[in-house]
């Protein structure tokens, strides 16, 4: 068994660059020219083959050392990317996953009886089936095929900046630059751009200058753009002047064809913003989740500590001195504690164009997957949850939503349909959309199906709202699907999604229209720790209702009580809003008592989703910061109760669970 430290530090930088490695994939295939991505997909490739050798982990070694040969050729423009390409370096991608699994399952050791000869071989077999039609071109072909691999190499805002510094009687270069097999080869890839930059201008290199500043892997070559004053054959004599570094390929480009753009640097410039992120030096460290948990229960003591003191309204100078200063410290102690738990939510969507790429060959469809808001940031926690619940809403959008090619062209629609996965902040809320343009919902067969299953009875359903017929697909084992697939179709998971929902103290609503398509909506706190509350008595007791579910508040006096179909109902503002008495939930006292009282009453409007409801309170009280506790497994289904929180006098307030109010 090897050493915790390095073996956990090994799997955050091997997922890591699994991630980069599927999202650089799968954006070559939209871009088989976007010389970025080739070259930070390579990168990875690289830098967890020299990671896996570090670690002793043969297999893997060898397989990314395969996946990166691929790679090194499709950047010398050896090798063309081309669909069966795509799905051979997905399919390594998978032995990687799968390897790096059965490491961690078996404490840090390659479990014995694992077998990728057959894989390997198919990789091998590929590069050189692809490259045999290369091999009899002569070396005026390969001359010219470097030539054309450097103006592919550099996009045209790269080609401007390197006209730019061009001085008179200075020479562009393109060399190629292979460092021996031995140690040092970092160091040795450093003497060579330093001599570059004696004897002119160093102005790109792959990798980067930086990185070999800051790598401790081996680098087998550089790829290098330069300036010099120098002829051609000076320049070399100098080069050859490191020890250890053969120039393999040299080319002096005369003419950088500015007046020329390509249609790759064209899309390349439209997609600026999902090009793959190479791996940079940054100053950032590594934080067991656990640990940052530790430390928000913290704040959250300290925040009940500060609360209590506030509570003793002790009336001398020192301690009102004191409190303010503690309340800014705590509250700025409380923000960073929280920037820290934020994650943002690509991490978490970045998986999923591949799912939506292999569900759509498998089942004949054809597919655009947009993603918009990844920089939108909620708590780690959160997000940790979430994967699952979004996995079975686009596996269904691809299964039951999107129809196939000639279902659509049938119907007037384009053939290719369209799923969008959307977050966006919205006040104190994270928004998720999964959308789809696809079949649509029936609400009448979903209600004909409520009725069979005995959920519900006829006369019931003609008095439910559309939006509530909906919501019948949330109800354990429905299921509409005519047959019964590998995706979806038995019966469950939209229940399972709602429950997680509901235990991260979200809601999950449906929109839909028949042949249109459908719009799943997920509202989710920013946190689950702490947040600010509306304290409020009932029968005597504190309660605390989340403030983002707080529409209003307001007093009323019980003659603008009124009927309608035998509800209790205030108007507000021409909207006709439910009344129901939080004594009457909680305590002993019915609404009609209230009803007969002679002073005014009241009211806190809460909303949830488009739905509002006054609930009638003995008193409101303040608004605080509260820290939000778990009621523990045995009562957390307790209804109308969300959690707890200690306030003050250290008395424990429960948490109302809006949505069983309004519901």
């Amino acid at each position: 068994m090897q050493d915790n430290g390095y073996l956990d530090m090994f799997f955050d930088e091997a997922k890591e660059y699994v991630e980069t490695l599927n999202n650089g994939i799968l954006t070559l295939e939209n871009n088989p020219g976007d010389k970025e991505t080739i070259d930070a997909v390579f990168r990875a490739a690289h830098s967890l083959k020299g990671m896996a050798a570090t670690m002793g982990f043969e297999n893997l070694t060898e397989l990314t050392h395969k996946m990166e040969n691929m790679l090194d050729r499709v950047r010398e423009g050896k090798l063309e990317v081309r669909t069966d390409f795509i799905d051979l370096l997905l399919q390594g991608l998978d032995n990687i996953q799968f390897l790096v699994e059965k490491i961690r399952e078996n404490e840090g050791e390659e479990p014995d009886g694992i077998n990728l000869e057959g894989f390997i071989k198919e990789l091998a077999s590929y590069v050189q089936s692809a490259s045999s039609s290369e091999s009899d071109a002569g070396t005026a072909g390969l001359d010219a095929d470097e030539e054309s691999d450097f103006r592919v190499g550099l996009n045209q805002q790269e080609k401007k900046e390197l006209e730019s510094q061009k001085k008179d009687k200075e020479r562009i270069y393109h060399l190629k630059v292979v460092l021996d097999d031995q140690d040092f080869q970092s160091v040795r890839a450093f003497m060579v751009l330093k001599k570059i930059e004696e004897i002119g201008t160093l102005f790109k290199s792959v990798p980067a200058k930086e990185e070999i500043e800051d790598s401790e892997e081996s680098i087998s070559e550089l790829d290098i753009y330069a300036l010099s004053w120098l002829p051609t054959d000076e320049f070399k004599e100098e080069l050859a002047e490191v020890s250890g570094a053969e120039v393999l390929n040299f080319d002096e480009i005369e003419n950088l064809e500015l007046d020329k753009e390509s249609a790759a640097d064209e899309q390349g410039s439209l997609h600026a913003e999902h090009k793959v992120n190479s791996f940079q030096s940054s100053s950032t460290v590594r934080v067991d989740i656990s640990k940052l948990d530790t430390l928000m229960n913290m704040v959250g003591e300290l925040l009940i500590n500060k609360t209590r003191l506030q509570s003793l309204d002790i009336q001398k100078s020192k301690f009102n001195e004191i409190i303010p200063q503690l309340d800014r410290v705590t509250m700025e102690l409380h923000h960073i504690v929280m920037q820290i738990r934020m994650v943002p939510v690509g991490v978490m969507f970045s998986r999923f164009p591949r799912m939506i790429r292999d569900l759509s060959n498998k089942m004949e469809k054809e597919i655009d997957f947009v993603m918009e808001g990844q920089e939108t940031e909620l708590d780690r926690s959160i997000i940790d949850e979430l994967s699952d619940p979004l996995t079975h809403l686009l596996r269904n959008a691809i299964d039951h939503g999107i129809e196939k090619p000639e279902a659509r062209k049938a119907k007037g629609k384009n053939e290719e349909g369209r799923i969008e996965l959307r977050a966006y902040q919205k006040g104190s809320e994270i928004i998720i959309e999964v959308k789809d343009d696809g079949a649509g919902i029936d609400a009448e067969k979903i209600g004909r199906k409520a009725i069979e299953k005995g959920i519900v009875t006829e006369e019931e359903l003609e008095q439910m709202e559309r939006r509530d017929i909906l919501d019948f697909v949330f109800h354990p084992g429905f299921s509409t699907a005519a047959e019964v697939t590998d995706v979806s179709g038995r019966g469950v998971g939209m229940d399972i999604v709602r429950n997680v929902v509901k235990k991260l103290d979200g809601q999950i609503s449906i929109e839909s229209e028949l042949g249109q398509g459908s719009t799943f909506t997920i509202s989710l706190p920013l946190t689950l720790a702490i947040t600010q509350a509306l304290m409020i008595t009932v029968d005597g007791d504190t309660f605390a209702i989340p403030l983002n579910a707080v529409s209003e508040t307001l007093t009323i006096s019980p003659e603008n009580i009124k009927k309608v179909r035998g509800k209790d109902v205030i108007v507000l503002r021409e909207n006709t809003i439910p009344l129901v008495s939080a004594a009457e939930i909680f305590g002993h006292e019915s609404l009609d008592s209230f009803k007969k009282s002679e002073s005014d009453l009241s009211v806190v409007i809460l909303k949830s989703g488009d739905r509002f409801i006054g609930l009638i309170v003995e008193e409101l009280l303040n608004q605080q910061e509260i820290v939000i506790k778990s009621l523990g497994n045995y009562l957390q289904d307790t209804e109308y109760i969300s959690g707890a929180t200690i306030i003050g006098d250290g008395d424990v307030a429960l948490i109302i669970d809006v949505r069983d109010i309004v519901a």
